[in-house]
């Protein structure tokens, strides 16, 4: 683990505001932090995710590079996110020009695409 991710996580820590879905107004994101993410512990996520989306709609990637391929996946999660601070700048610019819903959960970050939903970023506390 580099210093940058374990300053992200740290203030992951300190700056996630929605915990146990407090704050959160999206039915949508509501749903997912009280029946995916509080159940399940942080190692078992990526699995209960495909299995409650179904795996030929989800995909799993390890850089942001991956997540702007432009694969029609309706869930994409990314492992361990933001491993330098260039990676976290890519990820910005592309979130800036995209229409996606984003948790970003400790060390995963799942991106949701679809149309129907306004654009918004949770830092979501797990």
């Amino acid at each position: 683990m580099t210093r940058y991710q374990l300053y992200t996580r740290l203030r992951h820590a300190l700056t996630a505001r929605h915990w146990r879905g407090h704050g959160i107004h999206s039915p949508m994101m509501y749903r997912f932090v009280r029946e995916v993410v509080l159940p399940q512990r942080r190692r078992r996520l990526p699995e209960v995710i495909a299995t409650r989306y179904g795996a030929e709609n989800v995909k799993f990637v390890h850089s942001v590079t991956d997540v702007t391929d432009g694969e029609a996946k309706r869930v994409v999660c990314l492992l361990e996110p933001f491993r330098t601070a260039q990676e976290r700048h890519d990820f910005d610019r592309w979130f800036a020009e995209t229409h996606v819903v984003a948790a970003h959960l400790q060390g995963l970050l799942v991106l949701f695409f679809d149309p129907k939903l306004q654009k918004q970023f949770f830092r979501i506390r797990n």
